[in-house]
């Protein structure tokens, strides 16, 4: 086998215009096929995007037709169409956030472990170029030693969803999810793991169920501190980290087909990175796909996806009850 055999289970617009499409330019993956339970969809989105194809439901998929699945679904889907997949012996990538809970996260990894699958999770912010490069630039020691970092992701929501504001925080709605996973995940990645939170989560301007703000402190295991914003009500997408010898920031570090931005200062002297232009869904669709063939682990496993998701549900706990929550270990 030298390319895997996708489906996309999902037809919104973002399944079909951006991971689909994402697939489709691989080198290694093929999309052969859409998934949606109402089957007239299902043709039309699987005609719109070229694939073979289509199906309504998990246990309608051809075995010897089809590889893996990419989960493109509302949140609390995640794990149960996860854990179908896998014990059907099909690959599984699943959208951010993992799932709503980090229960459901360990019975997908228990699932993919059981049937000796790949499950990994979309953290795509892995290959933006201002992630790549301030990672780059940690790890070698170019800012000294990480002192403190501030991230965001927000964007304004004011009209209802049918599940990103209409479900509540702890069913998996809401900016923290959203964005914040987004952020989260970068942050852990440049930065290594967090270890303790402290968190408010409010209804600032909209009342839907969801609160539409978010402000997490974070202590990161190596000793750093953190601030994340993730709110449904502003525009914001920036990184700054300072460290000992200097500080890195970008005004534009999450995207989808971009470069974004990312600058250095240190010693008094400015430097402004040229970066390359990536869409994201390339080198993620890529990398999982080159891990199914060779039979390695994915950065974006499902345990890095349940750690993630660990912050948040400690967050969320932090929030409800006013104090600093320890964040359970994966």
């Amino acid at each position: 086998m030298s390319k895997v055999r996708w489906a996309v289970v999902g037809t919104s617009n973002f399944a079909l215009d951006w991971i689909a499409r994402g697939i489709k330019l691989g080198s290694n993956a093929e999309l052969v096929a859409v998934v949606s339970r109402d089957a007239a969809r299902a043709a039309a989105a699987a005609e719109r995007v070229g694939a073979a194809r289509h199906y309504t439901s998990i246990e309608a998929i051809e075995r010897d037709a089809v590889d893996g699945v990419f989960l493109v679904l509302p949140n609390t889907q995640h794990a149960p169409y996860a854990i179908a997949a896998a014990r059907r012996g099909l690959h599984v990538i699943v959208e951010k956030p993992m799932a709503p809970t980090l229960d459901e996260c360990r019975q997908m990894i228990e699932a993919a472990r059981s049937s000796g699958v790949v499950l990994a999770v979309a953290h795509c912010m892995a290959w933006a170029p201002p992630v790549v490069k301030a990672r780059e630039l940690v790890q070698s020691g170019a800012i000294g030693t990480p002192i403190t970092a501030t991230i965001s992701a927000s964007w304004n929501s004011p009209a209802p969803e049918p599940w990103r504001q209409s479900d509540t925080t702890e069913q998996g709605g809401g900016p923290l999810h959203d964005a914040g996973v987004h952020s989260l995940d970068t942050i852990q990645r440049i930065l290594g793991p967090v270890e303790r939170v402290a968190a408010l989560l409010d209804h600032h301007i909209y009342k839907y169920a969801a609160e539409d703000t978010s402000t997490t402190l974070l202590k990161f295991a190596s000793g750093a501190h953190g601030v994340m914003h993730a709110h449904f009500n502003c525009n914001q997408n920036g990184l700054e980290i300072i460290g000992t010898e200097g500080r890195i920031w970008s005004s534009q570090w999450l995207g989808r087909e971009f470069a974004g931005d990312l600058h250095m200062e240190r010693g008094g002297e400015r430097t402004d990175f040229d970066l390359p232009t990536v869409n994201v869904y390339v080198p993620q669709i890529e990398h999982v796909s080159a891990c199914i063939l060779s039979g390695e682990t994915p950065v974006i496993s499902g345990e890095v996806g349940a750690a993630n998701v660990a912050v948040i549900e400690a967050a969320i706990r932090s929030a409800r009850t006013g104090a600093f929550v320890n964040v359970e270990r994966v």
